[in-house]
């Protein structure tokens, strides 16, 4: 199990990659990662689970370390898929599978237009933190978090 960010909306969604390859480097030592920084360089792939956290019918899953440059390219694919939808959905979530009501997941929704959406809010949704305890009678529950994009 571990942690999936992605995109949800009734509309197909396309893949993305990044046209080049770029260096990948993990310093376990001191917990840094080397990635070039350059502001294409994410994957978003066809994610195949969508239904089990939402009831939209196409995602794709974001790979990716955050950087604004990146979070900016995501707000525009978000634009262009709004041409096809009047919503789309930015999730970040525990992978899991299905789970009775005392384990649950808390879910934290907001929903802001397009013409409001921000880097601040791809990065605050990214680094949500799912095992935060939300409720005392249910320490063991995750918080998933989503925030709905509308078209104005």
């Amino acid at each position: 199990m571990s942690v999936c960010t992605f995109i949800a909306s009734d509309a197909p969604l396309a893949e993305a990659a990044p046209v080049q390859d770029y260096p990948f480097e993990m310093n376990m030592d001191d917990g840094t990662i080397y990635d070039g920084g350059a502001d294409d360089n994410y994957f978003l792939y066809f994610f195949q689970d969508v239904q089990n956290y939402t009831g939209r019918k196409n995602g794709v899953y974001l790979e990716w370390y955050y950087t604004e440059g990146r979070a900016e390219n995501i707000i525009e694919y978000i634009k262009n898929a709004l041409e096809n939808t009047d919503s789309i959905e930015f999730w970040h979530v525990w992978l899991m599978d299905c789970c009775e009501f005392e384990d649950r997941p808390v879910i934290h929704k907001r929903t802001v237009s397009i013409d409001e959406l921000t880097a601040k809010h791809i990065r605050e949704i990214d680094e949500a933190e799912i095992w935060n305890t939300p409720d005392p009678m249910y320490p063991d529950r995750p918080s998933f978090y989503c925030l709905e994009i509308k078209r104005p």
